[in-house]
């Protein structure tokens, strides 16, 4: 099984690079299944229901979350009700929607996916993911041998250590947030795919993780608050491909993508 994962998709420029490629993307990649985080996708904070349909339209399998899951003030978020559509699977009971998923490709092979966020740096107070990503895995182990982690988290090495703790009891560990591709992937010992940034997909030139770099310079200058705006230049779209064994659920190999996007 061949797996595209996309990195943060950020505000228009993000979605609008999408929409031109990634339907192309899948075909010449020969890609089995794709999963896109796209908590950035409202104008670089959360992401609502029509956003949610867009990334499906465009070909997104199924839609992660993070710390701006629930970021949209008076937000619908009956959306994450939807199998396809998670959000940190960590946030305390009460929060809509789920964490986890199993998604069945056209011919009845099925991939687990499940989304966490870490603690360190982060600020909402959270389950530890160790223990409940645990208890994910071992429920959806029991429906597939293909299970992939979005784990968004601040900390490399909070991402780093998860992906180890499970290393070989899943397929991937995928971590997301930073907005920064890393150039540390690999498959760990035990056969599971990891890397600790999948990068962003949107505003790459005179952005700052995605924001114009003028409103973050004077946020550090000033320390006082500062309205950031989007960039809009220059999209990129980045993320990872993963090849998997059925059989085993062992990764086979993982590779980084990158590419720049001249919009039409």
């Amino acid at each position: 099984m061949k797996i595209l994962f996309i990195g943060d998709v950020f505000g228009n420029s993000g979605k609008r690079a999408l929409a031109q490629r990634l339907s192309s993307l899948i075909d010449e990649l020969n890609i089995d299944v794709c999963i896109v985080n796209g908590e950035n996708a409202s104008g670089g904070r959360g992401i609502t229901k029509n956003l949610f349909r867009k990334l499906k339209k465009y070909g997104a399998d199924v839609v992660t979350g993070g710390n701006h899951s629930f970021s949209v003030s008076d937000n619908d978020f009956t959306f994450m009700d939807d199998p396809v559509s998670l959000r940190p699977l960590n946030y305390p009971p009460g929060n809509p929607g789920h964490g986890s998923t199993l998604f069945t490709l056209d011919d009845e092979r099925t991939i687990g996916i499940i989304n966490l966020m870490g603690r360190t740096f982060m600020h909402e107070s959270l389950d530890c993911p160790f223990r409940m990503g645990t208890e994910a895995i071992l429920e959806l182990k029991e429906k597939t041998k293909v299970i992939l982690v979005d784990f968004h988290a601040e900390a490399s090495s909070e991402k780093a250590a998860f992906a180890w703790y499970v290393d070989g009891s899943v397929s991937a560990v995928i971590g997301t947030h930073t907005h920064v591709q890393t150039a540390d992937e690999r498959v760990l010992p035990k056969g599971t795919a990891f890397i600790t940034d999948a990068g962003m997909t949107g505003p790459m030139e005179h952005s700052i993780i995605g924001m114009k770099a003028e409103g973050v310079i004077k946020k550090y200058l000033l320390q006082s608050y500062i309205r950031f705006e989007p960039s809009e230049e220059s999209p990129v779209i980045s993320g990872v491909v993963i090849e998997v064994d059925e059989t085993s659920g062992k990764a086979l190999s993982i590779e980084r993508f990158f590419e720049r996007v001249v919009l039409e």
